[in-house]
């Protein structure tokens, strides 16, 4: 499919939809760099889809935190030409080897220890100078026992959101399979020793599958539903026994995500979500596969409102 023909099928299908589009409902955007590193590109695209809201990680193939005054400058002119809001600025906060642990992950750190602090403060500009309220972190590389260490990783999101807040920002900490918060259950006992009123989770509908829970019902279960502020939404396909996971197409994976979706709605769910796609096939580009994965993500929001039967 060429990039016209592309285009006007998106432009038909968000036509189709029109006021019964499930965008009416849920506040979606998408990882730009899902799209393509190039930030004006990825706008554009997601544009075509009917997306107003964008998530910002890495951009002209570095991480935002890293970008030039220049760049920044570039990326707001470019915000405002395709009127795109900024939902989160993604750091790479805390992942890293909390000092004195062992990590049973074979990750390197994305910053060492000391220059957490210098980075969170980064991201916060960023955020700031793009309109955006949140900036995204982590939980450290994983260890054996996760749960021993919750005192002391509260701590340091104490710390870290005390610094999110003089900026006026407020902290979001993705569960991730690869630290310490991987799974609803993790995240929710993690936040219940850090209660500072800036500091929330950034819930990813997947991550906890390569962690053995089962994310929906059971690990959004167990999350505090006022604290989650921010969604990643993707598919996952596992073997037995949570075995060999990999990421699919929103929608098109075993974990529920229409179920999802359906109880974000039943709950008064009032954050932002994006797409997260990093899934991989044969012969097929990046943006091809986020486009398909996009594509079936607002299918399985039309069936969660009701507009499609499933």
């Amino acid at each position: 499919m060429n990039r016209r023909t592309f285009l006007a099928s998106m432009g038909a299908a968000c036509s189709m939809w029109g006021a019964a589009s499930p965008l009416s409902r849920f506040p979606l955007g998408a990882i730009s760099d899902g799209f393509s590193p190039d930030f004006e590109e990825a706008l554009k695209t997601m544009k075509s889809y009917g997306l107003r809201w964008v998530e910002i990680r890495e951009v002209y193939g570095i991480y935002n935190t890293e970008t030039s005054p220049a760049q920044i400058r570039q990326m707001k002119d470019l915000l405002d030409k395709y009127e795109f809001r900024v939902s989160v600025i993604d750091s790479a906060l805390y992942k890293c080897t909390l000092p004195g642990t062992v990590p049973v992950v074979s990750e390197k750190d994305s910053y060492p220890y000391s220059a957490q602090m210098d980075l969170l403060k980064r991201a916060c500009d960023r955020a700031q100078a793009f309109g955006a309220t949140k900036v995204r972190g982590f939980s450290f590389w994983r260890v054996a026992t996760p749960a021993q260490l919750n005192e002391r990783i509260a701590g340091e999101l104490g710390k870290a959101a005390e610094v999110a807040k003089t900026e006026g920002m407020r902290l979001v900490i993705e569960n991730e399979e690869t630290c310490n918060a991987a799974t609803g259950h993790e995240t929710a006992a993690l936040l219940a020793k850090a209660p500072a009123s800036n500091l929330g989770v950034n819930w990813d509908v997947g991550n906890g599958y390569w962690q053995g829970e089962k994310s929906f019902p059971d690990g959004y279960a167990a999350l505090d539903k006022k604290r989650i502020w921010h969604s990643h939404l993707k598919g996952v396909q596992c073997g037995s026994n949570f075995k060999n996971c990999s990421e699919t197409a929103a929608g098109k994976g075993q974990n529920d995500l229409v179920g999802q979706l359906r109880s974000y709605l039943r709950d008064g769910y009032q954050g932002s979500m994006s797409l997260e796609c990093e899934f991989e096939l044969p012969g097929v580009s990046h943006m091809e596969t986020t486009r398909q994965s996009l594509s079936s993500l607002l299918e399985a929001m039309s069936i969660a409102t009701g507009v499609k039967k499933a």
